[in-house]
């Protein structure tokens, strides 16, 4: 990435490929991936949510969507079951929802 040193590099090499490794450990691929987004309730962020998860996904499956408003009603929970065929497509997902303008966490 633009700024970073090789020793940043290397380090977020390192950093995704023990996440990699992990949800290799965890999961059996190709998989339902649950994901948590927490995020604005505005329906701009939704449907950012949604477009960032659908344009990585390598095959056309349905992707299940659950939303819940917080008690007070400022942020909705996205609770999404993604198909994905292997962990480096779990990776962009992260990446992708995580760059949402309005997603407060993903978990």
């Amino acid at each position: 990435m633009a700024g970073q040193t090789d020793a940043e590099d290397q380090g977020s090499d390192e950093a995704r490929a023990r996440a990699r490794a992990l949800l290799e450990a965890t999961h059996r691929f190709p998989c339902e991936y649950a994901l948590t987004v927490i995020a604005h309730n505005r329906e701009a962020v939704t449907e950012a949510v949604m477009k960032a998860v659908l344009e990585g996904l390598e095959t056309a499956g349905e992707v299940g969507h659950e939303v819940r408003a917080s008690r007070g009603g400022r942020y909705v929970s996205h609770r999404l079951s993604v198909p994905v065929q292997q962990a480096e497509e779990v990776l962009g997902l992260y990446a992708r929802v995580r760059a949402v303008d309005g997603v407060v966490t993903v978990f």
